[in-house]
């Protein structure tokens, strides 16, 4: 049932309102009675994932700890960890299931605040006619937006702040340690969507983008809908945006490629990684190799098979045709210390976005009959 509003009576003669009362009043007051059960909910939400995060995390942490496992994974097994590979399977065994559901409740959450909390909060509004007797009261138009979409984005970024400290330690505990693709490294898609002040960002944009799409279709589950496709739509596009402040650097290494071998095979070894050196926790971005005169021809990977003399196998057309004047492979890569660049340009183009979406709602609402 949506609560009508109801104009602020003036404090009796001799009495001041008490500070919360003087804080909340009005249409903040009306939008927090009005939106009570959604806020509750999304933040027992928030506090019940930070909890088992912190459990679950302690729990791979201690095991870590009290195995003496703490440099190794299962991408990466030093000489030191050599006899430990039954400690390192047995973990990811145990605990492998939990960590793959938690990575997808973080990447699924921004959009859930969109669609689920952002998107029916004005278009519930529009559906119903209630904003017709706001409107009629000594509230104007944009300060009812204000309450109605400031409460939630406020509500939001303490919300997610927290969440992403939480998220961000918990990253680096699960990082690498299980056989869960989007936690292999920091660059891949789970670890860099559900850690750190991106995902802060991100909530910050689903909730503006699910007011704007409510406001505009004025339909709830219309709304939730179209949110939610447009909220995974803009996540992909700010996700691609996180290069931009982050220049490639590259190496390179000499390599000789073998003359057509006649009947195929013959001479083959094994298929190994093209010998650039990089580093080894890296965000590469292209493979390739290089001819005397500049020309580049890209890989689709870095893995190619090596002769026995030592030379390496063209593995593609245009390759077999420069084959004699190939001189170097190179490697197109991010370093871990681009990691925090790319969050603060995640960050920085979905804030930017935010602002846009609210703007958009200050005028829209202004013109809405």
């Amino acid at each position: 049932m949506t609560t009508a509003y109801v104009p602020e009576l003036p404090a009796p003669p001799g009495r001041r309102p008490a500070p919360g009362r003087r804080l909340l009043r009005g249409a903040t007051w009306l939008s927090l009675r009005q939106d009570r059960t959604t806020l509750l909910m999304a933040g027992a939400a928030v506090v019940l994932l930070c909890g088992w995060m912190l459990f679950l995390g302690g729990r791979i942490q201690d095991f870590v700890t009290s195995e003496h496992i703490q440099g190794c994974n299962l991408l990466d097994f030093p000489p030191q960890c050599e006899g430990s590979t039954d400690k390192v399977t047995a973990l990811n065994e145990h605990w492998s299931v939990a960590v793959r559901v938690t990575g997808w409740l973080l990447v699924v959450l921004p959009v859930a605040f969109g669609a689920f909390f952002a998107a029916p909060m004005l278009a519930r509004e529009f559906e119903t006619g209630t904003y017709t007797l706001a409107w009629t009261q000594s509230v104007s138009r944009r300060r009812w937006l204000a309450a109605r979409l400031g409460v939630p984005l406020l509500i939001t970024s303490v919300g997610s702040s927290l969440l992403a400290a939480v998220a961000t330690w918990w990253t680096r505990v699960v990082e690498g340690r299980f056989d869960v693709p989007g936690y292999y490294h920091w660059f891949t898609w789970m670890s860099r969507m559900a850690s750190g002040p991106s995902f802060v960002g991100f909530c910050l944009l689903s909730v503006a983008l699910g007011a704007a799409v409510g406001l505009v279709v004025r339909r709830v589950v219309a709304s939730i809908v179209v949110t939610a496709v447009l909220t995974l739509a803009l996540r992909f596009a700010v996700d691609a945006g996180r290069y931009a402040f982050a220049p490639v650097q590259e190496v390179f290494a000499h390599v000789t490629m073998a003359a057509p071998v006649p009947g195929g095979g013959t001479g083959m070894g094994p298929t190994e990684h093209l010998p650039t050196n990089g580093p080894l926790d890296s965000d590469v971005v292209a493979n390739g190799l290089l001819t005397g005169d500049g020309l580049r021809i890209p890989l689709q990977n870095d893995w190619l098979g090596r002769l026995t003399d030592g030379t390496w196998k063209c593995p593609t057309p245009e390759c077999l045709a420069h084959r004699e004047t190939i001189t170097q492979m190179y490697t197109s890569y991010h370093p871990r210390a681009d990691e925090w660049v790319m969050h603060w340009t995640q960050t920085g183009l979905s804030l930017t976005a935010t602002t846009a979406l609210v703007g958009f709602c200050l005028l829209r609402v202004h013109r809405a009959r």
